[in-house]
């Protein structure tokens, strides 16, 4: 059932062919946005846009490669010329190699600082001033565990994720007072591995599947954020802060104990 929380609202969505952007493009378009839903692969984004029309949301797919800086400013000066502005950004696409360090190319450390934190950065410079604008708006930033932990053979994801995390909650202290939040959100539990494709995953032996959650459990926390600009600075769990609005409510709001 289609819900009119989001109505009128816009939100891009990176990473949105599969796994977690896949489940919070959707959630946001049963809940009413208009869903700008961005990735590579133009087969996985039809089947999104399929799913989202069959279910009667709103959504408009683009593709485009967010380690090219040029691919990001098309991007966003075209979403902002269409719709004339984008009430949420949600910064997921990431990529994920497990390779010592020493066998990493520069190449490839620096394609997963591209993807995983300077595009964000690019988007949010691009699609902040229309917000600031309007005085209202919300900036969702995936992390992980790995951006406040290091694990072993993935020093160039964590490198990206330490850096996001950083990058969101000083902007938070900066945007204080103007009416957009700025956020971290991480699973907080296992989820599909990003660098798999739905069909890599229905693959894999049924008991392995099993050690991981699905993401679309934690939808409601993206929906919930999208429309909170007045919360702003805080790195939560996804699972969980969509557990706490499920059992308190849409008009809940964290006290400090409560957030990862």
């Amino acid at each position: 059932m289609q819900s009119s929380r989001l109505a009128r609202r816009c939100a891009l969505v990176t990473g949105a062919g599969r796994g977690l952007g896949f489940a919070v493009a959707r959630g946001l378009a049963a809940h009413g946005a208009r869903v700008l839903a961005v990735a590579r692969g133009a087969h996985e984004l039809a089947e999104l846009a399929q799913v989202i029309r069959a279910d009667g949301g709103d959504v408009e797919t683009i593709q485009a490669d967010l380690a090219v800086a040029a691919e990001i400013e098309a991007l966003a000066r075209d979403a902002l010329a269409c719709h004339g502005r984008i009430d949420t950004l949600v910064n997921n696409a990431a990529v994920l190699r497990t390779k010592p360090f020493s066998d990493l190319t520069p190449a490839e450390f620096e394609h997963t600082l591209a993807v995983n934190l300077l595009a964000p950065v690019r988007l949010t410079r691009a699609l902040l001033p229309a917000m600031l604008e309007r005085g209202r708006g919300a900036i969702v930033n995936v992390t992980s565990a790995a951006g406040n932990e290091p694990f072993q053979d993935e020093v160039d994801y964590c490198a990206s994720k330490y850096g996001l995390e950083g990058f969101t909650l000083a902007l938070a202290l900066e945007l204080a007072g103007t009416g957009v939040g700025v956020n971290l959100l991480a699973p907080g539990m296992a989820i599909k591995p990003t660098s798999l494709s739905a069909a890599d995953f229905a693959a894999w032996p049924t008991d392995r599947r099993a050690a991981y959650r699905d993401p679309a459990e934690m939808a409601d926390a993206f929906v919930w954020l999208a429309g909170a600009p007045d919360v702003t600075g805080q790195r939560f769990s996804g699972f969980e802060l969509a557990a706490s609005i499920r059992q308190h409510g849409w008009d809940w709001r964290p006290d400090s104990s409560e957030h990862a």
